[in-house]
């Protein structure tokens, strides 16, 4: 057994039963060819506009997409959570340049591959095409959704809407750990950092958040009254 297939068999349930469906019918070759690769938080792999040339297979760690194309403002616009393919889209849509600049959000692991190497692989193996837009078009719904939604949205409701998708991705046990700075909730709603100071100190006083230290707390019920209280103002089908 070579190393990708020891790590995936090292995996939780969900990403590992992804990528053993993912790579049902991947040749050996392929296999052999995938590089572990880990990488420390804080570390830009990807950016914007750079020829693709490596597919990274995300299989533990968060990864944030970030975009500096207005006025070079920082907005992160969304988190990947295991498993995401990166480059796989560019490739695709035909793309010869990286689409957005990735970021990871805490230490990660990747299983790499050359473009070259995945391009052989997914122009024979409609299986693997057809698993990779299903993804692509899932992600795609679910960003412009989620777009329109804070078009509409202020303040408080944003942060809302931002816990509980954090939570959806990353609770364990029940309860969710984010350890954000201030700063990133700012990049992450648009919001000024004044007004993310101020809304998170309103959600602690009124028992929506916990906080220790830096790190915001959300269990079960805390997530339930967010979500209560963010169906008040968004129909609850896309919530």
């Amino acid at each position: 057994m070579n190393d990708a297939m020891s790590l995936i068999n090292e995996l939780h349930s969900e990403p590992r039963e992804y990528l053993n469906n993912y790579l049902a019918n991947a040749p050996k070759w392929l296999l052999e060819a995938f590089k572990i690769v880990n990488l420390k938080k804080g570390t830009t792999f990807i950016h914007e506009n750079e020829t693709v040339d490596t597919i990274y297979i995300l299989v533990e760690g968060v990864v944030k997409a970030t975009d500096y194309r207005v006025q070079e403002i920082a907005y992160d616009y969304t988190r990947f959570y295991p498993v995401e393919v990166f480059g796989a889209m560019e490739f695709l849509m035909g793309f010869e340049l990286y689409r957005t600049t990735l970021v990871t959000e805490t230490d990660c692991r990747f299983l790499c591959v050359s473009k070259d190497q995945f391009s052989r692989w997914m122009l024979s193996d409609i299986h693997a095409v057809l698993e990779q837009v299903k993804a692509m078009g899932v992600y795609l719904l679910e960003q412009v959704r989620k777009e329109r939604l804070f078009l509409f949205l202020q303040g408080s409701d944003r942060l809302f809407l931002l816990f509980m998708e954090i939570y959806r991705k990353s609770s364990h046990r029940g309860t969710c750990r984010i350890q954000l700075a201030r700063k990133d909730l700012s990049n992450s709603t648009g919001l000024c950092i004044k007004t993310v100071n101020r809304c998170v100190s309103q959600m602690e006083e009124k028992g929506y958040i916990s906080r220790e230290g830096r790190t915001i707390i959300i269990d079960e019920e805390q997530y339930r009254r967010i979500k209560a209280v963010v169906a008040e103002k968004i129909d609850e089908n896309e919530i």
